[in-house]
């Protein structure tokens, strides 16, 4: 089963997150909201819900960077 991790602010957060979490070996989906056109649209980071632990802690330290 796919679960949310994180909600990215717009495609190229998500496209940030999505290489990081691969080249550490975890499967992610992502998934745009249709809620409008706009460019920068909110956009879902999924995993699989047994990676969930993995993944928040790549995308904590990611995100700590300065």
């Amino acid at each position: 089963m796919w679960v949310v991790v994180y909600v990215a602010p717009n495609r190229k957060v998500a496209m940030y997150l999505k290489q990081l979490l691969e080249v550490e070996g975890i499967l992610v989906k992502l998934k745009e909201a249709r809620l409008s056109e706009k460019e920068d649209r909110n956009v879902e980071v999924m995993v699989s819900e047994i990676e969930i632990e993995e993944a928040n802690e790549v995308i904590n330290n990611a995100l700590q960077r300065p």
